[in-house]
């Protein structure tokens, strides 16, 4: 079955990306802009809640909230309506990542990859946001305002997969996954900034997220609400899927899914055995699951939705909508410097059931 996809170039200040955004709502997805506008009720705790995520907003994402007040502007609503929703609407994925560094590279160059998975219920929008005293950016949007994933063009890589999947989402305070990926994505050049970010930032998720640069240097950062460890490498090749590895993190989980592990050891597998291009990575990503990256199981929430590929010399994304197994489906380039305007493309989405063993579970090796 088809599904469409959009692209957004958006430049402006923060408010008017905002009210872009909110308009680009308003005429596609119209049932949607009451979700924004009314949480409320006469439940006085969700506003004293959005009036809070507004102020965690103005520490540690600078920015971001001009952004929100410009879509709130444009729909008639309030500012505390739309961050209450954006924050508290849990979201998730299951999803793979590979950064491979110069010296494992047969370019000499930092290569970059990744796919996603979830549902067909995801947004389904890649955004390149151009807005002054930020770093212009393309990534996949999650709740319009954060990323999944992205390519500054400052040349620095970010992209995401959930861990601990089993445990439930934190109830601390602190932000999902989306905020901090989208706030790297429009403060920071290179991995140590991006690190020095992540550290102190609070986050009510459990997360793996890869950073890389163009000057050869990358990171695994393994976060939850309340630990961190970082593996830096400036050589070989950086992988995660969806379980903790790190020292400090690993103890997190008493049991993991076995899709995680046989992904973790497959992306290991092909990348240790020879050095890599971006057609090796492509293969990675376009060979079906259990042997590849490319799944098929959207009712249970294991499809995938868009893989993404980088060599930061270069500063080009390329996608490819929906799984890169199928024909129909290919990878697409986009620059930073695109002109602004939206565009809308077709992918293929095939239906597929998930095997029992796809779901079954191992207890944590501490090893893994």
């Amino acid at each position: 079955m088809k599904h469409t996809y959009t692209y957004q170039v958006l430049e402006g200040d923060a408010r008017s990306v905002g009210r872009a955004q909110a308009l680009h709502l308003r005429e596609s997805y119209p049932d949607a802009v009451q979700i924004y506008g009314s949480p409320f009720g006469n439940k006085t705790e969700r506003l004293k809640e959005g009036e809070r995520l507004l102020a965690m907003n103005e520490r540690w994402c600078p920015g971001l909230n001009e952004e929100i007040e410009g879509f709130a502007e444009e729909l008639g609503v309030s500012p505390e309506a739309v961050i209450y929703n954006t924050a508290t609407i849990p979201r998730t994925g299951n999803c793979s990542q590979i950064v491979v560094l110069p010296d494992h590279a047969t370019t000499g160059t930092t290569l970059c990859a990744r796919s996603y998975e979830w549902s067909k219920d995801d947004e389904l929008t890649l955004k390149t946001v151009r807005i002054p005293g930020r770093a212009a950016h393309t990534g996949f949007a999650v709740l319009f305002f954060g990323r999944f994933d992205g390519l500054n063009d400052r040349g620095l890589w970010v992209s995401i997969s959930a861990a601990n999947p089993l445990a439930p989402l934190p109830e601390t305070e602190g932000f999902r996954f989306w905020a901090l990926t989208r706030t790297i994505l429009d403060r920071c050049s290179s991995v140590e900034e991006a690190i020095e970010l992540a550290t102190p930032f609070p986050l009510a998720f459990h997360l793996n997220l890869i950073v890389a640069d163009k000057k050869g240097n990358a990171a695994l950062i393994e976060k939850g609400p309340d630990r961190q460890s970082v593996q830096r490498a400036t050589s070989g090749f950086i992988h995660a899927t969806n379980h903790y590895t790190l020292e400090g993190t690993r103890d997190y989980a008493t049991e993991l899914f076995v899709h995680s592990l046989t992904r973790h050891e497959y992306i290991a597998r092909e990348a240790k055995r020879e050095t890599q291009t971006m057609d090796s990575l492509r293969k990675l990503l376009s060979s079906p699951f259990p042997e590849g990256l490319a799944c098929h199981y959207y009712n249970d929430w294991f499809g995938t939705l868009w893989s993404l590929q980088a060599d930061l010399t270069d500063g080009t994304l390329h996608a490819c909508f929906g799984p890169a197994d199928v024909p129909e489906n290919r990878f697409k380039t986009f620059r930073p410097n695109d002109p602004v305007g939206t565009t809308r493309f077709e992918a293929e989405l095939p239906d597929e059931t998930a095997s029992a063993e796809t779901w079954a579970r191992v207890p944590n090796r501490k090893n893994v």
